[in-house]
């Protein structure tokens, strides 16, 4: 739970499994495997999704595309819009006009 709440209330940080680990004195493969054991995915996928999510409210809230990527810690709008894409099928630019 402590690896989740850490997360989630730093989606807007660069945000890696070798920050994460440092964070809680344990090695990256203690991390991936909390998340395998206990989410059935990876570090990496949770992240992504849990940043997907906080996009989508936001862009609901009105926010820019540039500002969403920046709040949600993606490290471009590029980065950001193929996630997202790929993800949910449409450009978060799509997704605002629903």
């Amino acid at each position: 739970n402590s690896l989740i709440e850490y997360i989630e209330s730093n989606l807007d940080e660069k945000l890696t499994l070798d920050r994460v680990a440092a964070h809680f004195y344990v090695s990256r493969g203690t991390v991936n495997r909390a998340f395998r054991d206990t989410l059935d995915t990876s570090f990496h996928a949770f992240l992504t999704q849990r940043r997907l999510i906080l996009s989508k409210l936001l862009i609901a809230e009105g926010e820019s595309m540039e500002r969403v990527a920046e709040r949600c810690g993606f490290s471009d709008y590029s980065v950001f819009y193929k996630a997202f894409k790929k993800e949910y099928g449409l450009s978060p630019r799509e997704f605002s006009k629903l």
